[in-house]
């Protein structure tokens, strides 16, 4: 075989730290076909963009089993971070976009499929969370386009203010039909379970907190059970997908048909969705093309309940279950081990001589009988007609329709669990969202000699309406009538709930792009928007960008240079909005209100009629460079993100009677601000083998730079004060006692005050003492520990993050894998804490490094134990900095290995290509944070969170 090797000319390449010598070669370059972006209304060529865009490939998640495609946007590109929280299917990833951009108001990107604004977020209804963009099958995306700064998402006006994301699926393509057929089928386990005491240990501790109260809780060691494992499981998930395409005379079309079922990590968690697509392009004259985008899915969900603080909870009651104790007892007519007594209902607490503490219940059973289900019917579609009124100038109008209506149903079981007291308890909901689009879009392009003129005009229309209901009650005759749906006559009290809002949006843009010899860009857009849920006094707004660019490669002095390739410089700057600020904010409302058994009315919301839109200015400056005829590339940028006009709650008096003791208005402002890098490069090509890597970088800032009269805002999240948002720091810093140790001679715990000097808890007498370290085992004055006391414990938010991707093909086999990386930010781990409580749970094994006495300390940082003083020992309900922890980490997300048949093999039963393949999903963590994993946060708080799960596919792609 004649093998031509097409290596490095010159140049060293340095990338985390690795070298990559360069050779020579005498091929002479080949011409590229010029590489098209979607941006805002239309495309543009590569060449000619001088905005901050990125494009992720549909064929990098393709093989990827995920629920939803924007969990794979992680670590793809840069200045994007995607934060998966949670193991449990419906939960939606958090996307960010060069950061957080709002403090109350909404903070995802507005989400285009096909020209189309979609519906986004939790579309669940409320029996179980379900993310809107698990509708979109990731097997039908063609490409995804990030719009990062100013310039690129002032197309979008008020509604760019987190960033666009740009989907566009696949089309049809003229010649051959074609079917393709993808298989993959997983395993997925929890990567990591809590680590908890077994019974010879849980024995020791429990009885050790009982002696410091003079008592003993604990007895009999018959039983060591797991009890995550009566929650957790090895779920099974597999995917079919086939579609088809092909060309007619002077049409192509593309359908697909997919099948998606998971099963969770934890039961009875589980996603199954039915999806069906078909993209059609019809050239009915020279001068009319017709094309439509229609997908219908239907998708259902199996939940649970898996409140952070909930005493059905699944997790936090799992951790806390007591493992001496059996999940069964054929005894009792459940089967479960279960007590139950009047108007109480617990887990049995066998051989101990006391129960588990606040009554939990036997989470097996309410998991295994608990009902909790959403089922959705999407329907996503346009219809195009673009028209050639020229060679030049060509008119499109779009009409489309975004329609999602969520079914679901909760069912408490009423022999024991949460429906126990309530004699059952079950309610349908349902919730329709429904959004019309129509947009008129005229296109001029001309070119005149070395000038280029492009003219994009936009007339857009939206309007979109949620309605939502639900019925239930409590008090069932019998356990039948809470398999399916409510039924009249089948309970008690009956209860029912709804609410319905709309509004509508209308906009005006142009776009202007100009270029002279391809080496000199200026773009300028405006876009005027008017939203309905505004006063009419600032119902509408204008929203500018401009960007300029040089392509300094395409002068003399650098044509035919053989190591730069090409180098472009560029600059923006725009100024974009924030519309999920709610429906009618402004306005004075009054909602029903119930005054024992009567009904009324009464003032819920004080209106501001100057209240307007958060808006965000972007600017952006970067350079693009290519070496080597572009066999590598590289980006740098520097972006700033000034948040103006954010929407804060302004308190007043309480005399006034106005509901919360608050109005909103446009007051707050907020920065963010970093550099982003991005690396391409084809370190070897030749006939049999290939070696590509990526990478990129996002080093960023966040700064709180002006709130209400400059005064702090104290927040919490699950009952735990912890945050603090104060001018000059970071967005919801963790905020809380700074912990210094434990006090050797007698195992309180001690404090930092404000003034830098230690207070201790006493754990005997439960009141707080001044601490001297010089005489630790004298307890000073009488002292305390107050809100005054509290520290900046660290920033939430992460300040780098990023990603390395490796791909190798030799011959017929190819390998790849994906590491990210993510730090600089702090985790307050609730869940830690919660596993050193005093009380009658169980324990993690960190309680295990208590202090028990002067000559045994311990590990020097766990306190003694005492029964019953967990909200003291622990501070619980307050931040501590004992718990928080440092969210650094390095993950080797995505594992791939491949191998394509032989084509003359594959070809004699009628395939054109067949690929089998193995993929491990979030396979490795390298991090020193002690919870399950640093991802698991929201908001900078880990709290009792369903596992991840690490997945183990494989999978075939046959091509007929």
């Amino acid at each position: 075989m004649n093998v031509k090797l097409k290596i490095l000319s010159v140049g060293v390449l340095f990338f985390t730290g690795q070298a990559l010598l360069s050779q020579t070669s005498d091929s002479t370059k080949t011409s590229n076909i010029e590489e098209v972006v979607v941006v805002g209304y239309g495309t543009q060529k590569k060449s000619q963009v001088t905005s901050s865009v990125t494009t992720v490939k549909g064929d990098a998640i393709t093989n990827l089993n995920t629920p939803t495609f924007e969990a794979q946007l992680a670590g793809r590109s840069s200045g994007v971070q995607v934060v998966n929280n949670s193991g449990e299917l419906g939960r939606a990833p958090v996307v960010r976009i060069r950061g957080v951009n709002s403090i109350s108001s909404g903070i995802s990107p507005l989400y285009v499929v096909d020209g189309i604004p979609m519906w986004s977020g939790d579309t669940g209804g409320g029996s179980t969370p379900a993310n809107a963009l698990a509708d979109i099958n990731p097997a039908d995306i063609e490409t995804m386009t990030v719009l990062k700064d100013g310039a690129a998402t002032a197309i979008y006006g008020s509604r760019a203010a987190n960033g666009v994301i740009l989907i566009t699926t696949k089309k049809g393509k003229n010649g051959k039909f074609a079917v393709n057929y993808n298989n993959l089928f997983s395993v997925a386990n929890v990567v990591k379970k809590y680590d908890l005491l077994g019974t010879p240990d849980f024995l020791t501790i429990s009885n050790e907190k009982a002696a410091a109260v003079s008592t003993v809780w604990a007895r009999g060691s018959e039983y060591n059970t797991d009890w995550q494992d009566a929650v957790l499981r090895t779920g099974t998930q597999t995917d079919h997908f086939l579609s088809m395409t092909g060309g007619l005379g002077k049409g192509n079309y593309y359908a697909s048909l997919g099948y998606t079922k998971q099963e969770g990590v934890i039961k009875p968690n589980e996603m199954e969705r039915m999806s069906f697509r078909l993209n059609a392009d019809q050239k009915v004259t020279n001068w009319f093309k017709l094309s439509t985008s229609l997908s219908y899915s239907e998708t259902g969900y199996k939940g649970l309940n898996n409140g952070a603080s909930s005493i059905s909870g699944a997790m936090f009651s799992a951790i806390r279950q007591l493992p001496n104790t059996p999940i069964y007892n054929p005894s009792t007519p459940t089967g479960y081990n279960i007590f139950t007594s009047g108007t109480l209902s617990r887990v049995g607490q066998w051989e101990n001589l006391i129960p588990i503490t606040s009554d939990l219940t036997n989470i097996a059973y309410v998991v295994n009988n608990n009902n909790y289900t959403s089922n959705l019917t999407r329907f996503i579609g346009n219809v195009r007609g673009d028209i050639n009124l020229a060679k030049w100038l060509t008119y499109s109008l779009q009409v489309s329709k975004d329609r999602s209506v969520t079914t679901g149903f909760l069912y408490w079981d009423r022999v024991h669990g949460d429906g126990f007291s309530r004699g059952g308890y079950i309610y349908n909901n349902y919730l329709n969202l429904d959004r019309w689009n129509i947009q008129n879009i005229l296109n001029f392009d001309k070119t005149f000699g070395e000038h280029n003129v492009n003219l994009v005009l936009v007339n857009e229309y939206q309007k979109q309406k949620s309605n939502y209901f639900f019925a239930g009650g409590q008090g069932l005759s019998t356990d039948f009538f809470g398999s399916e749906n409510v039924i009249t006559g089948s309970y008690t009290t009956q209860l029912s709930q709804g609410s319905a809002s709309e509004n509508g949006l209308i906009s005006y843009a142009a776009r202007l792009s100009y270029n002279f010899a391809n080496k000199y860009f200026i773009q300028g857009t405006i876009r005027r928007d008017g939203l309905s849920s505004l006063p009419s006094a600032n119902r509408y707004g204008n929203f500018p960008g401009v960007s300029l660019g040089y392509t300094v490669s395409n002068e003399e002095f650098l044509k035919g240079n053989r190591i730069i390739s090409d180098l472009k410089l560029r600059a923006s700057y725009g100024k974009v909005g924030n519309t999920d600020i709610g429906n009618y904010p402004y306005l004075g409302l009054y909602n029903s209100y119930r005054y024992a058994d009567a009904n009324g009315w009464g003032f819920s919301n004080t209106g501001n009629p100057l209240l307007k839109w958060e808006t965000n200015i972007k600017k952006n400056i970067g350079a693009d460079f290519g070496f080597l005829n572009n066999r590598i590339t590289f980006s740098g940028e520097y972006f700033q993100n000034q948040n103006n006009d954010l929407i804060l709650a302004v308190p007043v008096a309480p005399s006034l009677g106005v509901p919360g003791n608050s109005y909103n208005a446009n007051i707050g402002n907020m920065v963010n601000k970093g550099w982003e890098f991005a690396l391409n490069a084809d370190i070897i090509k030749t006939d049999n083998f290939t070696w590509s890597i990526t990478g990129n970088l996002t080093s960023i800032k966040n700064e709180v730079l002006s709130l209400v009269d400059g005064s702090d805002i104290i927040q919490s999240q699950n009952s735990e004060t912890a945050y603090l948002i104060r001018p000059g720091e970071s967005l919801r810093s963790l905020y809380g006692y700074k912990y210094w140790g434990v006090n050797i001679a007698n195992g309180n715990p001690v404090y930092y005050k404000a003034d830098g000097s230690l207070v201790q808890f006493d754990v005997t007498s439960g009141a707080y003492r001044l601490y001297d370290a010089a005489n630790p085992g004298t307890l000073g004055a009488a002292s305390s520990l107050t809100g005054n006391d509290r520290f900046i414990l660290g920033n939430t938010l992460p300040t780098y993050y990023g990603s390395f991707n490796s791909t190798f093909k030799y011959k017929a086999f190819d390998f790849g894998f994906l590491a990210r990386f993510s730090g600089g930010n702090y985790i307050y781990n609730v869940s830690r804490r919660e596993l050193l409580n005093q009380d009658f749970y169980n324990n993690g094994t960190e309680i295990l490094g208590r202090w028990q006495s002067a000559s045994n300390p311990g590990d020097g940082w766990t306190p003694k134990l005492r029964g019953g003083y967990t909200s003291n020992i622990n501070t619980t309900g307050v931040a501590n900095s004992r718990f928080v922890e440092k969210g650094d980490f390095i993950k080797i997300d995505n594992i791939t290995l491949g191998y394509s048949l032989d084509k003359n093999f594959i070809e004699k039963v009628g395939l054109s290509k067949l690929r089998v393949f193995g993929v491990v999903q979030n396979a490795i963590i390298i991090t020193k944070y002690s919870g399950l994993d640093p991802e698991m946060e929201s908001n900078g708080m880990d709290y009792n969170g369903v596992p991840r799960q690490m997945t183990v596919s494989l999978g075939l792609n046959a091509t007929f």
